[in-house]
């Protein structure tokens, strides 16, 4: 399994462009938390890029969706979500 680190605290455009290049690779996400890390998994090839965004200082509503995992089928939906949980 191959991981890769993304730092969302990294300038905005920067993280869109970011963002918008891998997404529009490919098409199914799994968004969860894994050990404490907002985590990303493509469902296609089972790549997981692992963020260095603490799920700890979410919510806990948000992190108990993150325990389930979230399920994004669009690249605009994946980017959205990550974009709610970095503000």
């Amino acid at each position: 399994m191959r991981v890769i680190k993304m730092n969302l605290f990294s300038k905005r455009n920067v993280l869109q462009r970011m963002i918008s290049l891998f997404l529009c690779l490919f098409a199914g996400f799994l968004i969860f938390d894994r050990n404490g890390w907002l985590t990303i998994k493509n469902t296609e090839d089972g790549t997981v890029y692992r963020t260095e965004f603490r799920t700890e200082l979410l919510p806990p509503s948000d992190r108990a969706l993150l325990a389930k995992g979230i399920y994004c089928e669009s690249p605009a939906d994946a980017a959205r979500l990550l974009e709610n949980f970095n503000s």
